[in-house]
């Protein structure tokens, strides 16, 4: 008798048992999210960026010539005035008459464009006056820097 209530007892067990809910394991979920991420990084294909094209110097000695040409210089915008001071050919001009005063510079000036900047100037500076210049006529721009002394 107490091996049949043993049994019995057993059973009971087994059936009183909670069974866990199914799980889905994240793991191999994971895995194909990390493929799919990847393929699509090796696969995808970035258009080209609308730029300036610029031609570098050869290496070598800087040149102590003159530059031919017009020479703008920008420097450092103040607090009052946003553009910061301009010089062209070691004239001070506003932004608003540069323009009109590359456009009336003599023809064998307005061969080539020469933008002299202090190295904090605002990038948006220096391709205004890049803008302005194509707008001008003058197709060669050339930059300019001051040896360190």
């Amino acid at each position: 008798m107490q091996q049949l209530g043993e049994a019995k007892l057993s059973l009971m067990a087994t059936r009183i048992r909670e069974r866990k809910p199914p799980t889905l394991s994240m793991a191999p979920m994971i895995d194909c999210v990390f493929l799919l991420l990847i393929f699509f990084m090796v696969s995808t294909t970035f258009a080209p960026m609308p730029g300036i094209r610029v031609q570098l110097p050869p290496p070598g000695e800087p040149s102590k010539d003159k530059p031919k040409g017009l020479v703008v210089k920008i420097d450092n915008p103040t607090v009052n005035d946003k553009d910061g001071t301009m010089l062209l050919n070691g004239v001070v001009v506003q932004f608003d008459e540069m323009f009109s005063l590359l456009l009336n510079a003599p023809e064998e000036q307005k061969t080539m464009l020469i933008i002299q900047s202090q190295r904090d100037v605002l990038h948006e500076q220096i391709v205004r006056v890049m803008d302005t210049a194509k707008d001008a006529g003058i197709d060669k721009i050339g930059f300019a820097i001051t040896a360190r002394e």
